[in-house]
């Protein structure tokens, strides 16, 4: 068992299984993005199908959205067809976590 998906267990017993499916989401859009957008990006909520992600800049923003398709395939071949369904991002500083 992954570190990945015993976290998801244990959100899932703790806060339900969207926060599980929220997780899952969070860790599989940090691989399948690449090291570049990882380190300018960052997933923020999952609403339904559409998963919010930060940017750090508007240029950003606009390059995130080119890839857009690329990205959701990429998602949704992890997670599964429609767990992804759109991206849409917000301009702003990342968080510290």
């Amino acid at each position: 068992m992954t570190s990945a998906n015993l976290m998801g267990e244990v959100l899932a017993r703790v806060g339900g299984s969207g926060r599980a499916r929220e997780f899952r989401v969070f860790e599989c859009y940090a691989r399948v993005v690449g090291e570049g957008f990882r380190a300018r990006t960052q997933p923020e909520r999952l609403a339904g199908t559409t998963l919010i992600v930060r940017v750090t800049s508007a240029a950003l923003a606009h390059e995130l959205t080119l890839l857009r398709s690329e990205i959701l395939g990429r998602l949704n071949a992890e997670l599964g067809p429609g767990t992804v369904a759109e991206i849409r991002t917000r301009v702003g500083a990342l968080l510290k976590l």
